[in-house]
């Protein structure tokens, strides 16, 4: 996702995980929804609430809890 700019855009856009696991789904990738979410969690725990606050849709929140916001 980090080298694919148009992928990264979906996710960005993705207004629930579902719509996060059938895009990786189509790439190649499988997760379930709970294992999205459980990590995006656990990584939310350690970030400030002023970086995801920023955030417009679910999908941005997930790229900002995985380090790929550009």
């Amino acid at each position: 996702m980090q080298s694919d700019s148009q992928v990264r855009e979906q996710v960005r856009q993705a207004a629930t995980p579902k719509h996060v696991v059938d895009l990786a789904k189509e790439q190649g990738h499988e997760f379930t929804q709970a294992t999205m979410m459980k990590m995006q969690a656990d990584r939310m725990q350690h970030m400030h609430d002023d970086h995801i606050n920023d955030a417009s849709s679910w999908g941005e929140a997930l790229l900002i809890c995985f380090g790929d916001h550009s």
